[in-house]
């Protein structure tokens, strides 16, 4: 799956990821987007100073989050087109991703690095 979370998350708990939020979203908002899925039991808005705000909302059950990615990934609100998955879990000690990554998933660019000169010795 894809996404983000920590320890705390993961399919099962009924925690979804949402990205690609307006840099205005409220929590309101988020509510307003969600509660038609089922009972929401948190939401936790990230919205730091000029980085793109994204969120974890959890339901009361996990079936509810299914639904809720179901019909809000690829959701047209406002500017924004709302990528809303399942967190993903991180791997290893003290709950950090895999590769040292930290925040939201980035979307892949036009940009390559072409790598050369590397030699295999025998």
């Amino acid at each position: 799956m894809s996404g983000w979370a920590d320890e705390r998350g993961g399919e099962g708990d009924g925690r979804i990821y949402v990205g690609n939020l307006p840099t205005d979203v409220r929590e309101k908002d988020l509510e307003d987007l969600f509660y038609k899925y089922g009972r929401i039991r948190e939401i936790e808005l990230k919205n730091r100073q000029g980085l793109v705000p994204f969120a974890f909302v959890r339901f009361e059950d996990p079936r509810d989050a299914e639904d809720a990615i179901y019909g809000r990934n690829g959701y047209d609100y406002g500017q924004c087109r709302l990528r809303v998955e399942f967190p993903r879990t991180y791997g290893g000690r003290g709950g950090w991703p895999r590769g040292g990554r930290n925040g939201p998933p980035t979307r892949r660019s036009d940009f390559r690095v072409l790598v050369s000169g590397m030699f295999l010795s025998d």
